[in-house]
Order: structure tokens, then C-alpha cells, then sequence
């Protein structure tokens, strides 16, 4: 987030006068921002046309099925037979109010002939309660499965996130398929299952009304479409207008969005007055809220004149299909009971074939976003069931593994996906029990490559890494990661509490007091905690009511707590643990580490020199290959590369002449 407080003091032009009538002239100097993946089908979707929506749809419909069905068969069940059985009420609702025309009209209407008409009336009556009822159930039926279905949906997500090894995020075409499925295609396969429900009830109605005429008089079938289409159309292509209006407009949207990010948040609200940038971002605002104004205004003018067409054409529609009838009528071929139950029918078939038409878009465009969960979801079970734990079954039963006596690293090798260039070449190193290995080298030159290796987040592209002679590369992490504890490089800001954020190294266990008390202290986090407000239940993040924020310093403290708490004697991986403490906490940290040497494993990552001389062992790193090893001594001696960094550091700690 304080990136972009440094983007905005770039952007923000040196002279504040007229600043916000220079925005005006300005605005187009802001960076296109890249197309986002909600509209990764627009154009399919824009183009399609009505025949080739209608190809997709059987796959569609039988993709949201199966989907509603693993997720609940009872209510799909519920919600699709209860459509079905209102539509038979519909039917005989039409027919009945043939049958109560019929007797009604057949002569001048006597008293005896409305008890005649009087069960048809009744059938009527019933039929309409009972449709109404019917679709009251069909309605809760769908509302209790659009849950289920996003509960089971994003469950799979975030499984399948889980799960899959930490080396598919450096991957782009795993990172695309992640961002597609997210940002859309998940609420895709849920929007999918309600708009499947949706034509469902649609189609039902309309085949409801046809088979009523159809057993009335057939030929006024025909009429019935004639008089629906042009305000199905006009829904259609209203909400296609509003789509790539909506689609046209996304950039400066967000461009939008990041303006009034900048303007009223707290990251960016002391950069913002450093440099009075308040002119220039109001003016900016201001330019792309006009323009999007007249946006809208554009896009309801075209809705409005296309749902006016749409309505002149339905009324031209409608016209002749009533003049039909009438014509019908004056040459007896239609009796006057058949035309009133007609244009009852019409007038249902009309709303039913309008919603028919929405849903077919709506279905197929909700099919082309569901796709990309579908093909997420493929890509992550394929890499999860490749990882070589799983391929090659573990040989050594299915117990915990023990606290190692040695581990060893034997010539590996790694690449990350998408490089052209191993980050780390042929390297062979040991780490006994009780004893501290320090990884040192300059930037880039794979200490946390190894570092990550070492606590299973990568496997090796080549090579082995064994504890006490098993490969576990090999095995099921859940049997050794519980004997691994790492101190991270880059610190997760968690915001819980205090408490939570130290137990997070171990979640799934009961809370240990003493452990917390005695990580927190040896971390240097104590005195901290115990000073907030509320102490261990002391909310670290502003977003929450009495919440309060850390400096960098004190979230390391937190993060080394952490690594601490979850350290149980087995490895202990500290990533630049000191890279934001000051020099007190610093200090009593590496005493920390140097005193659990010796009865664990410790792995220490450092570019300050100082906190790594007391390890057993140095290795020196250059381009991803060990290229010296041995204890302090020796390798300031040797006069090698180690011996210049050393140099060099402790220069700067002379005092001046």
C-alpha cells in the first residue's frame, strides 16, 4: 500500500496552482490499467448469437444440475419438480378458464348457467392457488439451494488453494487461471445454478401456455411467439447495452476507485499534505466522474430507446394478434370462449417468453465465466495429485517422522516456474542435530531458495533432501513439517490478536501459556504485549473497533514469537529474523537462537555478519552455488569472498580517528 503513496507523490505536478484545472487537461496523462479478468468472455459474450447461445445450452443446464445436485439433491430436487408441477397449473389454469368461458358464453348468461360453470370455476380457483403456492415453494426451494451451492463452491476453492504446492504461484498460467476463477468464475458456477433455475421456470411457463392453446386452438400458437418476441428482445438487448457500456468503462472506473483510495485513507493521507496533492486528486476525481455521467447518461438513453422500440413493435405485435382473433371471430372459426382464454393465455405467454430470452443470456453468459472455475479447478487437482508425495507412496508406513539427527542436502537443484535459470546448482550441504548452519551470500544468490526448501515449501528440481537418510520429498509433509519451524524473511501482517497472531504457529493445538509467555519473551515481544491496552487480546489491526497498528520492528517481534512458539527442538529456519529490530531486540534474539543450538537443528539466513558468527558452520553462496563452508575463522582466513563481506561490515563498525 505505501507503493502507491510513492506512485502518487510522482504523479502529483510540481506547481499546486490551478491544480485542479490542470487535472482537466491532464487526465488522459494516468496509466491504462490492465484489463481485469470479470470481463475475460466480453467479447463472446457481446457477440453471441441467439442460435449459438441456444447450441450451449444443454451442456449448460446439465453442468448447473450436476453442480445443484452434489450440492443438494433434496432442495434441487425441490426446486426444479415444483417449477414442473406449476407449469401443469398453469395449463390447467387456461383450460379451465376455457371450459368457464365456454358454458358462460355459450348463451345470454342465466343463473343456472354459472352453476353449470361453477366447476370450472373451481378448477380454476384451484389451479391459480395452487400455482401460486407452487412457485412460493419453488422460490424457498431455490433460495435454500443458492447457498448450499456457493458453501460447496467456494469449500472446493479454497481447498483446492490449499492444497496445491507453493511452487503453482509462481506459475502464470496457474496465477491467470486463479485470478479468472476467482474474481468471477466462482460466483459464475453459483449464478449459473440460480439462472438454470430461472429458464427452467421460464421454458415450463411458456410450454405450459402452448400445450393450453395447443389443446384450445393450435393455430394461435404461432400468435403467442409473435406477440413475445419484441419484448424479449428489447430485455435482451437492454442489458447488452448496459454490458459493454459497463465493459467499456472498467478502466476508468478503476482509475476512479484508486483516486478516492488515495484521497481518503490513512496510508496515503500524510504523503497526500506533504506535498498538497489534495487540488490535483479532486480534479482528476472530478474529470472522471463527469465523464462517467455522461456515460450513464448515454447508455439510459439508448436502454430507453431501444425499450421503446421494443414496446412499439410489441404493440404492433400485439394488435394484429388481437386483430386476428377478432377476424377469427367474425368468420366463426374461433368461438368468443376460445378468443377470451386466449388472450389470457397471450398475455402469461408474453412475460413467460420475455423471461425465457433474459434467462437464455443471462445462462450462457454465466456458462462462459463458469468455465474458467471448472478449467481452475482441473488445473489444481492435476498439480495437487502430481506432487511427488503422492505419485511415489511413502516406503516407510505412515507415522510421524522423528526429530531428526541429520539432515542433508545432496546436490540439489532448483528452478522456479517460468525461469530460464536455476536459482539454486549442486548443492550439498549437512545439518547435524544440535548445531546452527548460517547461509550467507548477496542478494540473489539463493539463501532463501535453500531457506524454503529446507521447510518444504518448493521441492527440489533435482536432487534430494534427507532426514536421517529418508527423502522426504517423497513423503507426506503433514509426517515432518510438524518438527519444522520457520522465522520468515517477509512478515504476515495477521490481523488478529496478539495472542492468536503467536499461536498461528500452531493453530490446530491447544493454547500453551507457558510456551507463548516464554516465545514472546525470548523474541523480545513481551514487555510489548503486556503494554497494550488490552494486552494479549489486543487487536492488531485499525479496521477493528479498539484495534491498533504496529511499527515494522514490532510486527518482527510478533513474527519471531511465532516462529518460536511453533519451534518444538526439531528445525529452526531464521529467515533475516533481525532485518527491522533495533539493535537491544537484535541482540537478544540471537542470544535466543544460539541457546537452543545446542539441543536443535538451526538453519540462520543474515546479511549482518555479526549475528552469524557464533555458527558451527557458514555456507557462502554466490549465483545459487556453494561456494565456500566452514566456521568463521577459517573462512576469514581463507581471504575469499566471506572474508571480504566481513571486511566490509566491520569497517563501518570502526570508530573514526
Amino acid at each position: 500500500m505505501r507503493s502507491r503513496a510513492g506512485w502518487l507523490a510522482r504523479l502529483v505536478p510540481r506547481q499546486r496552482r490551478n491544480g485542479e484545472r490542470e487535472a482537466a487537461a491532464t487526465a488522459a496523462a494516468l496509466p491504462e490499467l490492465e484489463d481485469i479478468a470479470w470481463y475475460r468472455h466480453a467479447e463472446d459474450a457481446e457477440t453471441a448469437s441467439f442460435w449459438r447461445m441456444a447450441r450451449q445450452l444443454p451442456g449448460l443446464v446439465a453442468r448447473a444440475l450436476r453442480t445443484a445436485w452434489t450440492a443438494s439433491r433434496g432442495w434441487t430436487v425441490a426446486a426444479i419438480g415444483l417449477n414442473v408441477i406449476a407449469g401443469v397449473a398453469t395449463t390447467t389454469a387456461l383450460l379451465a378458464v376455457s371450459d368457464a368461458t365456454a358454458t358462460l358464453f355459450a348463451a345470454p348468461p342465466t343463473w343456472e348457467r354459472v352453476l353449470a360453470a361453477g366447476p370450472a370455476l373451481g378448477l380454476l380457483v384451484g389451479a391459480t392457488a395452487a400455482r401460486a403456492g407452487l412457485g412460493i415453494g419453488a422460490g424457498f426451494a431455490q433460495s435454500r439451494l443458492n447457498p448450499l451451492v456457493l458453501n460447496r463452491t467456494e469449500r472446493e476453492f479454497y481447498r483446492l488453494i490449499t492444497e496445491v504446492p507453493r511452487s503453482a504461484f509462481d506459475d502464470d498460467t496457474f496465477a491467470d487461471r486463479l485470478k479468472a476463477a476467482k474474481d468471477r468464475g466462482s460466483r459464475a458456477v453459483v449464478d449459473l445454478v440460480g439462472d438454470v433455475v430461472d429458464l427452467v421456470t421460464a421454458a415450463v411457463t411458456v410450454t405450459a401456455v402452448a400445450a393450453a392453446l395447443a389443446v384450445i386452438e393450435p393455430v394461435l400458437i404461432p400468435l403467442l411467439f409473435a406477440a413475445a418476441l419484441p419484448t424479449g428482445w428489447a430485455a435482451v438487448r437492454s442489458a447488452r447495452l448496459m454490458y459493454v457500456s459497463n465493459r467499456s468503462r472498467v478502466s476508468r472506473r478503476r482509475r476512479l476507485w484508486m483516486v478516492e483510495w488515495l484521497m481518503d485513507n490513512r496510508w496515503t493521507a500524510d504523503d497526500q499534505r506533504y506535498h498538497e496533492a489534495g487540488p490535483w486528486l479532486r480534479g482528476q476525481h472530478q474529470v472522471m466522474v463527469d465523464q462517467e455521467t455522461r456515460a450513464d447518461f448515454d447508455v439510459i438513453r439508448s436502454q430507453t430507446l431501444t425499450r421503446a422500440l421494443g414496446q412499439i413493435v410489441a404493440g404492433i405485435a400485439v394488435a394484429c394478434v388481437y386483430g386476428v382473433l377478432l377476424w377469427m371471430l367474425a368468420a366463426g372459426t374461433v368461438p368468443l370462449a376460445v378468443a377470451a382464454a386466449a388472450v389470457v393465455a397471450i398475455g402469461q405467454g408474453r412475460a413467460g417468453m420475455e423471461s425465457l430470452l433474459v434467462a437464455v443470456n443471462t445462462v450462457y453468459e454465466d456458462g462462459l465465466y463458469a468455465a474458467d472455475r471448472h478449467e481452475f479447478d482441473a488445473i489444481a487437482a492435476e498439480r495437487i495429485a502430481a506432487q511427488p508425495h503422492l505419485a511415489d507412496p511413502a516406503p516407510t508406513g505412515a507415522g510421524p517422522l522423528p526429530v531428526p539427527e541429520v539432515i542433508e542436502l545432496v546436490d540439489v537443484s532448483f528452478r522456479y516456474p517460468g525461469k530460464d535459470t536455476d536459482a539454486v546448482i549442486g548443492v550439498n550441504l549437512v545439518i547435524e542435530r544440535g548445531r546452527t548452519l548460517a547461509l550467507v551470500g548477496e542478494n540473489g544468490s539463493g539463501k532463501t531458495t535453500v531457506a524454503k526448501l529446507l521447510s518444504g515449501l518448493y521441492t527440489p528440481t533435482s536432487g534430494r533432501i534427507l532426514w536421517d537418510g529418508v527423502d522426504i520429498t517423497r513423503i507426506d509433509p503433514a509426517r515432518w513439517r510438524c518438527h519444522v519451524a520457520v522465522i520468515a524473511q517477509q512478515v504476515q501482517r495477521w490481523p488478529f490478536t496478539a495472542e492468536l497472531s503467536v499461536r498461528l504457529g500452531r493453530s490446530t493445538a491447544p493454547a500453551d501459556r507457558e510456551r507463548l509467555v516464554a516465545a514472546a519473551r525470548d523474541a523480545g515481544a513481551l514487555d510489548m504485549i503486556e503494554g497494550f491496552e488490552h494486552g494479549w487480546n489486543q487487536l492488531l489491526d485499525t479496521e477493528f473497533r479498539g484495534g491498533t497498528d504496529l511499527s515494522g520492528g514490532q510486527w518482527q517481534r510478533l513474527s519471531s514469537a511465532r516462529g518460536l512458539y511453533r519451534d518444538h527442538g526439531g528445525l529452526l529456519v531464521a529467515d533475516e529474523p533481525s532485518a527491522a529490530l533495533d539493535a537491544r531486540a537484535e541482540a537478544l534474539l540471537f542470544d535466543t537462537l544460539r541457546a537452543r543450538a545446542g539441543a536443535a537443528s538451526t538453519v540462520l539466513i543474515s546479511h549482518r555478519l555479526q549475528g552469524v558468527v557464533h555458527a558451527d558452520t557458514i555456507a557462502v553462496l554466490d549465483e545459487g552455488k556453494l561456494i565456500e563452508l566452514g566456521p568463521h575463522r577459517e573462512l576469514v582466513a581463507a581471504g575469499g569472498v566471506y572474508a571480504d563481506l566481513w571486511r566490509l561490515q566491520s569497517r563501518s563498525y570502526a570508530a573514526p580517528e
